[in-house]
């Protein structure tokens, strides 16, 4: 079959993936929001037709295990995978251009794609805040382990510090206390709402 990339999207409430050798075919996993490698310029539209069986997996090669069948459109704008829609069946090539014509005449409304690009670097924007923060987290959990090996006493037992440092200090591994603040069960903090300037937009006018 060869390199393929994978789009993400959902069928049933179930995320699915979606393989494709459209673009640059380097395994990449894309999904809504994520710039692809080797997409074109502007608004671009594309379909597949997805077979899937009775587990509601995908197949492939062999339509006579599928149950369902759909047209999935995929829209990409300046490379940016913004938006899919699924339709039952498997389309006639005319409706399948009518489908198209409408994604791209939609997309190509220059506000809502603004709207969506702004969006897709609020969200970026917080993950990256939120990386940042829980390495900082791991980096004062070596700090204080470092120190505690030393022979120095921990005092300063404040703000995201505090749980790790009692931690340590009753003797955790600390492995584990790092493993803890670089993922979920410690919060991060950052002082940035991640609102960007489209909060409300009727602001100025209000009473």
């Amino acid at each position: 079959m060869g390199m393929f990339d994978s789009l993400y999207i959902e069928i049933d409430g179930k995320e699915t993936e979606v393989q494709t050798k459209r673009f640059d075919c380097c395994l990449a996993s894309y999904r809504i929001g994520d710039c692809i490698d080797g997409a074109s310029p502007g608004v671009r539209v594309y379909f597949d037709e997805l077979d899937i069986d009775q587990s509601g997996r995908l197949v492939y090669g062999h339509t006579e295990d599928a149950a369902r069948s759909l047209t999935l459109f995929v829209v990409l704008i300046q490379g940016v995978f913004a938006d899919y829609s699924l339709d039952e069946g498997r389309l006639e090539p005319k409706a399948i251009e009518q489908r198209v014509g409408e994604l791209r005449e939609r997309w190509a409304d220059s506000a809502r794609a603004i709207d969506f690009l702004v969006g897709v670097v609020m969200v970026k924007q917080q993950r990256i805040a939120a990386l940042e923060g829980r390495i900082a987290h791991a980096s004062t959990v070596l700090a204080s382990a470092r120190r505690l090996r030393a022979g120095e006493e921990l005092k300063h037992l404040f703000g995201w510090a505090r749980e790790t440092d009692e931690r340590l200090i009753r003797g955790d591994d600390p492995l584990d206390v790092f493993e803890w603040a670089l993922g979920d069960g410690a919060s991060t903090f950052s002082f940035r709402s991640g609102r960007g300037a489209s909060a409300d937009p009727l602001e100025e006018y209000r009473l």
